[in-house]
């Protein structure tokens, strides 16, 4: 998460520039200063402390914390009890609550805050004529900073936590979007293959009309001629019939009854062949 990426980062940071000076002020030590084994022994512990905390801190950050922090406190308290006019000791320590604000979290900082803060009212004032106001300042101090810590990293991680779920929320919706438009790429395939169905059985059902047109129209005509010759037929005979001076009416009019008979057999057989639809060429 960003939150630890940067808890990380700072923990890395810190570490190195600790290790880094440390290492300055040791070999500054041993070239101008090499009597004061005091500050070279407290030098060397609390660099071990952070070389054994920057090997650890990936895995064990909480921890890494609480090595370097520790061993700082107990190196502080033992120097301002040995020099008690040692005037580092003090922002080390309040350096130590601004680690804690920021790099702890719930019961864990609120028990390391108190220790410091004993610490710091007992041991850091021993030495001191008016210790009640080096109390009353030493503590202002610390409360001021570390107050100020705890509530930068309070904020921090309020507007952290919201960008995080603003993210989440907008992840989200991008997967819902994508979602919809997988949908709507498929329907839209599905419409395009539906479509292509629909040209390809109008295409189909027009051939098929088209071909039934045609063949119809072959067909009436076929018929057509099919009833021309018996209804000329019976024309011919019902003028037979108006020039005949003797008509003989029961043979024509058996002929005529015929050619009706022929006439209705082409109506009855063109009915049939169009309910079945088997429509064919003779």
């Amino acid at each position: 998460m960003i939150e630890r990426n940067i808890e990380k980062f700072f923990l890395n940071t810190l570490l190195i520039v600790i290790i880094a000076g440390l290492s300055i002020i040791i070999i500054a030590n041993l070239l101008f200063y090499p009597e004061d084994l005091l500050s070279i022994y407290i030098s060397v512990a609390i660099l071990t402390a952070c070389i054994i905390s920057y090997l650890i801190r990936n895995s064990y950050p909480t921890i890494s914390v609480l090595i370097v922090t520790s061993v700082a406190l107990i190196a502080m308290s033992y120097q301002r009890m040995t020099l008690p006019a040692t005037s580092t000791t003090l922002s080390v320590v309040i350096i130590i609550g601004f680690i804690f604000s920021v790099m702890l979290k719930g019961r864990i900082m609120w028990i390391m805050h108190t220790i410091t803060f004993i610490i710091l009212n007992t041991i850091f004032v021993i030495h001191v004529v008016d210790y009640i106001t080096a109390a009353i300042t030493y503590s202002t101090m610390y409360f001021i900073l570390t107050y100020a810590a705890g509530i930068l990293k309070y904020n921090y991680d309020k507007m952290n936590k919201s960008l995080q779920n603003t993210n989440i929320e907008l992840k989200e919706k991008a997967e819902k979007i994508e979602t919809q438009n997988e949908e709507l790429l498929q329907i839209q395939e599905n419409l395009s293959t539906l479509n292509k169905d629909l040209e390809r059985l109008v295409s189909q059902r027009t051939a098929k009309i088209q071909v039934q047109n045609e063949t119809l129209i072959k067909y009436s005509y076929t018929n057509a001629h099919h009833l021309r010759g018996p209804v000329a037929r019976l024309l011919g005979l019902a003028n037979v019939y108006e020039m005949e001076q003797s008509p003989q009416p029961d043979e024509i009019i058996h002929k005529m009854r015929e050619q009706a008979k022929e006439i209705d057999a082409v109506i009855k057989q063109i009915n049939n062949d169009l309910e079945s639809g088997n429509v064919e060429l003779k």
